[in-house]
C-alpha cells in the first residue's frame, strides 16, 4: 500500500500543475472527520448543476463521498438533474401530510368513476325500456299479443311469475355442462334475475324436473331417468332444452318472451347471503348432513341421523334469493 502511494505522489509530481493536483488527489480515510458546518463552502453558481463548479482538475479529482445531496423544494431554479426534482416538503401545520393537488386529483378521480357508473345505469335502464317498446310493437304489429301464448303450461313451483332455469354443475358430461352455461350467458346478457335450481347439488330440484317433465310413454317406467338440463321456464310455461332457447334468440324471439320478467341493473352486487351460489351451509349440522346423539366413539355409526334441515350435500337454497 506504501509502495502504491508513493508511486502516485511521483505521477502526480510530473504533472505542470503538481502543487494543485497533489492536494486534490488523496482521497481522505474513511475515519476522517467531515468538515465543520462553519467552513465556508462556495456556493454554486446560478444554473450551475454540479454541486461543485470548477476547473477540469476540480472535475478529475472530485471525490463522490463528499458530494452533498441536495433536495430539491419543488420551486422554479432547482436543477433539473436533482435526485429531489418535483418532491414537495410536507407542511407540518396542514391537517394531513399528503400532497393537497394528490388529494384533489384522486378525489377527482373517483367522482369521475362515480358518474360514469351512474350514467352507464342509466342508460342501461333507458336501453332496456327501448328494447320492451320495439318488442311490444312489432307483437302488436302482426305477432301474436302474448309470446308466451303457444308454448306448453308447465308451472315449476315459485315460478308463476319468474324466470326458473334448471342446470347442472357436474362437468362429467360436457355437451351438458356447456349447454348450461350457454343459456345461462344469454339471460345474464339480457340482464334478466333469473332463479337457477342445480339439480346435481339439490335432490328435490331434480324431483321438481321429474314432475315437470315426464318421461315419455315408451321410456322407463320407473320414473327413475330425468330430462337433461338445462330446462327453461318463464311465467309458468316451459321454453324448452339449450336447443330452443338458442333457436329463439337467433330468431328474436326470446326477448319479448323475457319482457316482464325482472331486470338486474347494470354494477347489481350478487346476493349478499350466498355470494351468488345459491346455497348456503346449514346451520344445524354445519355442512355434515348427520346428526350424532351423545354416546361412545364406537356407537357412533349407529347414533347417527340424518338432518332435517338440509339436503344430501349439507346445504341449504338461499333464504334470500332462491
Amino acid at each position: 500500500m506504501r509502495g502504491l502511494r508513493s508511486r502516485i505522489l511521483r505521477t502526480l509530481q510530473s504533472f505542470p500543475n503538481a502543487a494543485a493536483a497533489q492536494s486534490n488527489a488523496l482521497l481522505p480515510p474513511p475515519d476522517a472527520a467531515a468538515p465543520a458546518p462553519s467552513e465556508d463552502v462556495p456556493e454554486p453558481a446560478d444554473g450551475d448543476c454540479r454541486g461543485g463548479g470548477g476547473g477540469d482538475d476540480d472535475k478529475e479529482n472530485f471525490s463522490p463521498k463528499a458530494k452533498k445531496m441536495k433536495v430539491g423544494s419543488g420551486r422554479e431554479g432547482d436543477c433539473p438533474g436533482e435526485p429531489g426534482r418535483g418532491y414537495r416538503r410536507p407542511e407540518l401545520e396542514s391537517p394531513s401530510l399528503f400532497d393537497p393537488d394528490l388529494l384533489a386529483a384522486f378525489r377527482g378521480v373517483v367522482d369521475a368513476y362515480a358518474q360514469a357508473l351512474e350514467k352507464t345505469q342509466r342508460h342501461g335502464d333507458d336501453f332496456d325500456d327501448a328494447d320492451d317498446d320495439i318488442a311490444a310493437a312489432l307483437d302488436a304489429g302482426g305477432r301474436d299479443e302474448d309470446p308466451l301464448a303457444g308454448l306448453e303450461s308447465r308451472c315449476p313451483p315459485g315460478g308463476a311469475r319468474a324466470v326458473v332455469l334448471y342446470t347442472t354443475s357436474l362437468r362429467g358430461v360436457r355437451k351438458t355442462f356447456e349447454d348450461c352455461a350457454t343459456v345461462r350467458r344469454l339471460l345474464d346478457g339480457l340482464r334478466v334475475a333469473f332463479l337457477e335450481r342445480d339439480v346435481s347439488m339439490h335432490a328435490p330440484y331434480r324431483d321438481e324436473l321429474r314432475a315437470l317433465l315426464p318421461p315419455p310413454p315408451g321410456g322407463a317406467g320407473d320414473g327413475a331417468s330425468m330430462p337433461l338440463p338445462p330446462r327453461l321456464f318463464v311465467d309458468g310455461r316451459y321454453v324448452g332444452g339449450a336447443d330452443e332457447v338458442v333457436a329463439l334468440h337467433e330468431r328474436s324471439r326470446l326477448r319479448p318472451m323475457l319482457r316482464r320478467a325482472a331486470r338486474r341493473r347494470a354494477g347489481d352486487a350478487a346476493c349478499a347471503v350466498c355470494g351468488g351460489a345459491w346455497f348456503v351451509v346449514c346451520g344445524g349440522c354445519s355442512g355434515r348432513h348427520w346428526l350424532y346423539d351423545d354416546g361412545s366413539a364406537a356407537a357412533v355409526a349407529a347414533s347417527r341421523v340424518p338432518c332435517p334441515g338440509c339436503n344430501e350435500n349439507g346445504l341449504v337454497p338461499c333464504p334470500l334469493c332462491s
